[in-house]
């Protein structure tokens, strides 16, 4: 196959042949991929047919092993591991938003996570400037961000920049998004990085703070739960909520998550990606 890439008549030279099981003819369809780096959703529109939910699956799944590499090229994280994301949002944001380039199909079409980002900011500025961060949260809570309340450990809850359009998430990913847009407003948010699920933490005029889940809504969690829940935790955990929760502690608890998700649906060769991620952001990265 010598027909140059990437281009949309090479992509439909390439889409008529996905489903083709000879082994020679796959490996020159994965061959010729690689010219799209994982990606071919800038081509999608102009292809003469539209794919059919099969092809789409098949050719994402093609795709895959390009986005490996990619995330891995992009994956670059400072000298000092986590210590050089202690108050870096946006270097957190861009190795948040490799994740989420990874775990799109690369076919359908969607904005990139920074952009997705700033639209909502911009839609949610105007209820922040009038009621503070419950005002922005809840703006966004109930008009654009959707629970998962599956309650599985599933890839798909991560994928930051599609949460940001609507795609169910769980605490932690809709956790994600308030606090990297909160950031961009300049609200006072924190996280509580509590094993098994995530909490915000946000001012409160009457409380004087408010913590809560954001899978659960803005419904506080009453302070003697919380104590009870930290009283069974063990010493380690205890101290390790002392901390100030960093971006670096954001993207870890992220990677952690998806090396489990991954692990769970025995989806090994990712797995073992991300556990490598983990790794490069300790302490002597």
């Amino acid at each position: 196959m010598s027909t140059p890439g990437p281009s949309s008549q090479h992509l439909a030279t390439l889409v008529r042949l996905v489903d083709d099981e000879t082994p020679e003819v796959r490996s020159s369809v994965m061959r010729e991929l690689e010219a799209y780096h994982g990606d071919v959703s800038d081509w999608i529109d102009d292809l003469p047919a539209p794919l059919d939910p099969a092809e789409r699956r098949t050719l994402g799944r093609l795709l895959r092993p390009a986005r490996r590499r990619r995330l891995a090229e992009e994956w670059v994280v400072p000298t000092r591991g986590l210590g050089g994301l202690a108050e870096d949002w946006e270097a957190a944001e861009s190795l948040l938003r490799a994740i989420s380039d990874f775990l799109h199909d690369g076919v359908s079409l969607r904005q990139p996570l920074g952009d997705a980002l700033d639209l909502l900011a911009e839609e949610a500025e105007p209820s922040f400037s009038k009621g503070g961060e419950a005002a922005l949260c809840r703006f966004l809570l109930e008009n654009y961000l959707k629970v998962d309340r599956g309650g599985d450990l599933v890839p798909r809850h991560y994928d930051l920049a599609a949460l940001a359009e609507g795609t169910p998430g769980n605490s932690l990913g809709l956790g994600a998004i308030l606090l990297l847009i909160g950031q961009r407003l300049g609200a006072q948010m924190r996280g509580v990085n509590f094993p098994g699920t995530f909490y915000l933490v946000i001012p409160d005029a009457q409380r004087g703070h408010r913590t809560f889940d954001p899978a659960g809504g803005l419904s506080p969690i009453e302070s003697d739960v919380l104590a009870r829940r930290l009283m069974r935790a063990s010493p380690e955990l205890r101290s390790r909520l002392r901390l100030p929760f960093t971006p670096g502690d954001l993207v870890l608890r992220i990677v952690e998550d998806l090396e489990a998700a991954f692990a769970v649906h025995e989806e090994m060769e990712d797995a073992e990606l991300f556990g490598r991620l983990a790794e490069s952001l300790g302490p002597e990265a």
